[in-house]
């Protein structure tokens, strides 16, 4: 047992530098552009998915809670907002490029939840036009009635129909004691979530090993990834950070990680399920989400072979 909590955190030790490095970069194209890229896919339209899909790539949790938002007050499709979720990876690619031996696999990770996001927002558009005119024409009503009390112009204006409010725009600058201080606090968050969960899986392998723990996630059968998908689908970033640790330990296929990160929202799911005051909405979301990357994480592992 020694052994296991020695590995864990040598293991995690050599994650702190490079994880460091990383959060400092995307705390600073965070501050910098991402009210820019939210902007961009309120504005978006027909391109939604695609806007969508590309800032959803980027590993933080800013943008899938103020897509989010956006959401429900009516201002996105219910194709561009799947497509955030299924782009987001939380915590899964910083992971990665901490760990040498799995760097390789991130731009092909990239790339294929990309590609999902952007093919699943158009799928989810296409069959919920319906669904999508009528929720765009609350919001045109909503704007209408409360047209004296709800700026329209260079702001983003709610139409969740509960109170008029509009998104600030960036002040171009810079607080760099800010972006510090977040990279910090998100290195030892996910330092800790990984020092656990690798404690965690290192324990179980010791125990049972690693045949018998494969077997538990069902190894090797089409439904690791729909319990995966299940597992990712927990709103929060330790369900990403669990999903890559398994991969790492190769407890679970490429295409059980595509569909455990795929459905994995991650706190955008939160925002959804608190403020979209349409339940039955939320389902179809959450549905269509899981419906494509439990899908698609089957269709790789049979393509795959593993």
């Amino acid at each position: 047992m020694m052994d296991v909590i020695l590995d864990a955190l040598k293991d995690t030790a050599s994650m702190v530098p490079i994880l460091f490095v990383v959060y400092l970069v995307l705390e600073y194209v965070e501050t910098r552009w991402q009210q820019r890229m939210v902007d961009a896919v309120e504005r978006a339209g027909h391109v939604g998915p695609i806007i969508a899909a590309a800032g959803g790539a980027i590993p933080q949790c800013g943008f899938s809670v103020m897509a989010s938002a956006l959401y429900t007050q009516r201002l996105l499709t219910m194709g561009t907002i799947v497509a955030v979720y299924l782009a987001t990876s939380d915590e899964a690619l910083p992971i990665l490029l901490s760990k040498p031996d799995k760097a390789h696999i991130v731009l092909p990770l990239i790339g294929v939840k990309v590609l999902l996001a952007i093919a699943g927002g158009y799928l989810v558009d296409a069959f919920m036009r319906s669904e999508n005119r009528r929720r765009m024409q609350e919001c045109r009503d909503r704007r209408k009635a409360e047209q004296d009390a709800v700026r329209i112009g260079e702001e983003s204006c709610s139409c969740d129909g509960t109170r008029a409010s509009c998104t600030s725009k960036e002040t171009g600058s810079i607080d760099w004691k800010e972006i510090l201080w977040s990279a910090t606090k998100r290195t030892a968050q996910i330092v800790l979530f990984v020092l656990v969960t690798s404690l965690v899986i290192g324990l179980l392998i010791n125990r049972i090993g690693q045949e018998n723990l494969s077997r538990v996630f069902l190894a090797h059968t089409v439904f690791q990834p729909v319990l995966v998908a299940l597992l990712g689908l927990i709103p929060n970033c330790a369900a990403s950070v669990a999903v890559t640790q398994l991969y790492v330990a190769g407890t679970i296929s490429f295409g059980s990680t595509v569909a455990g990160l795929g459905a994995a929202g991650g706190l955008g799911l939160i925002v959804l399920f608190r403020e979209n005051h349409d339940p039955r909405n939320t389902g179809k979301v959450i549905a269509w989400l899981l419906g494509i990357s439990i899908a698609t994480g089957i269709l790789i592992q049979s393509l795959s072979g593993k």
